[in-house]
């Protein structure tokens, strides 16, 4: 067992040593896993909200003035993120699909931004080669939205279901998306860290179908490294979403 106190390892980390960071995240987020499972039924809701905690917490750890609080101080973080999801009934989508509202929906962000069109451009990227996990289903309804703008009773009819059914469907391809995300910023920089996951993409093409898809997410669950590199990757497109606009000229 670890004896390193937290106050040694949240020195570390903010002296520049990720892997502290992994061994925080090990030491405990099992509890926080059970208090989350204590006070939502969906384990997948469960898992988010645990993955935002710990975004939060490799932003803010800095201002934690006390390391020997840092139990509690998680949490109190889990405790409000938790709130927020009962309360707004908010996830931590990585591309925006936050909205139930689809023409919400169709776009990354803004891209006649000047400073915005790199970002914007990267995370099109990103969200193009992810999506090629989605099923076939899920792509089209991904299609309609972003390549076509159909929304609303228009989409329904496209994809020939009832109004009142389009918001589970829509439910589940963002839920399906943000598992591709994660799968393939996790398959694109976690084979250097985690040797496992080296052998499952062991001569992989970079090409991210259903298949290669479920085979990493599944890893990810039961990998605490790939869990902390999705979580490192998730900071990373939060800054990259982030990133200032240029000033107009």
């Amino acid at each position: 067992m670890d004896a390193t106190s937290d106050a040694d390892l949240i020195a570390a980390y903010l002296a520049g040593d990720h892997s502290a960071f992994t061994k925080i995240y090990k030491r405990h987020a099992p509890v926080l896993r059970r208090t989350a499972r204590l006070k939502l039924y969906d384990k997948h809701a469960c898992d988010d909200i645990l993955q935002d905690v710990f975004l939060i917490v490799a932003k803010k750890l800095i201002s934690l003035h006390d390391p020997e609080r840092l139990p509690q101080w998680l949490h109190q973080i889990l405790v409000r993120e938790v709130y927020r999801y009962n309360s707004k009934g908010l996830r931590s989508v990585a591309t925006d699909f936050q909205s139930d509202s689809p023409s919400d929906q169709a776009g990354i962000r803004d891209p006649r931004s000047e400073g915005a069109l790199v970002a914007y451009e990267e995370l099109k990227e990103l969200l193009q080669s992810a999506a090629e996990g989605l099923g076939e289903r899920d792509r089209m309804i991904l299609s309609l939205l972003v390549d076509h703008g159909v929304e609303g009773n228009d989409l329904a009819s496209d994809l020939e279901v009832l109004p009142k059914d389009l918001r589970s469907l829509l439910h589940r391809m963002r839920y399906q998306l943000e598992k591709c995300f994660d799968a393939y910023c996790v398959a694109q920089v976690g084979r250097k860290s985690c040797p496992e996951l080296a052998e499952i993409l062991f001569r992989w093409s970079g090409h991210l179908d259903v298949q290669i898809r479920k085979r990493i997410v599944h890893h990810i669950e039961v990998c605490p490294i790939c869990q902390m590199v999705r979580t490192q990757q998730r900071i990373a497109i939060a800054d990259l979403r982030a990133r200032p606009s240029a000033p107009p000229r």
